[in-house]
């Protein structure tokens, strides 16, 4: 019911051309060419309709594939900027620390396992691995 309900919203536009469709041949047609028309036309509208939680799926899929990239693409040059020479490691005292280079900002906090890393204004959390783990100390130091 809820896919019926989801491709009623989202295709509403086709489910009315279908319906004028088959006033239309109904209207015009008066032989057995008519029922085939409009059973022609029913089986269409409910095909597309039971193919559409397919669709939705595959639009799911890639979203959440182009947001792994983009997550892999962050993580990937915030290790580039916390391993170079500017990369300034700070001890706030209470137990976090923050890690800055250009734009680029990691906070942690002492003994956890996830650290903050944010590039110009967009931020993610991640585990440690031994990629960021070896960028915290060469940022440590530099000072």
């Amino acid at each position: 019911m809820d896919q019926l309900t989801a491709f009623l919203q989202d295709r509403w536009l086709v489910v009315v051309i279908a319906i004028i469709a088959l006033f239309v041949v109904i209207k015009i047609v008066k032989t057995v060419l008519k029922w085939i028309l409009v059973l022609a036309i029913v089986a269409g509208l409910i095909y597309y309709g039971s193919t559409y939680t397919d669709q939705l799926k595959d639009i799911g899929e890639n979203v959440a594939a182009t947001a792994m990239e983009a997550v892999a693409d962050l993580k990937e040059k915030a290790l580039q900027g916390l391993a170079g020479k500017d990369a300034k490691y700070k001890d706030n005292g209470d137990g976090t620390y923050t890690i800055t280079s250009g734009s680029i900002r990691l906070d942690g906090k002492n003994g956890s396992d996830k650290v903050k890393i944010t590039i110009a204004g967009v931020s993610a959390e991640f585990s440690l691995d031994e990629a960021l783990k070896k960028a915290i100390e060469t940022a440590k130091k530099n000072g």
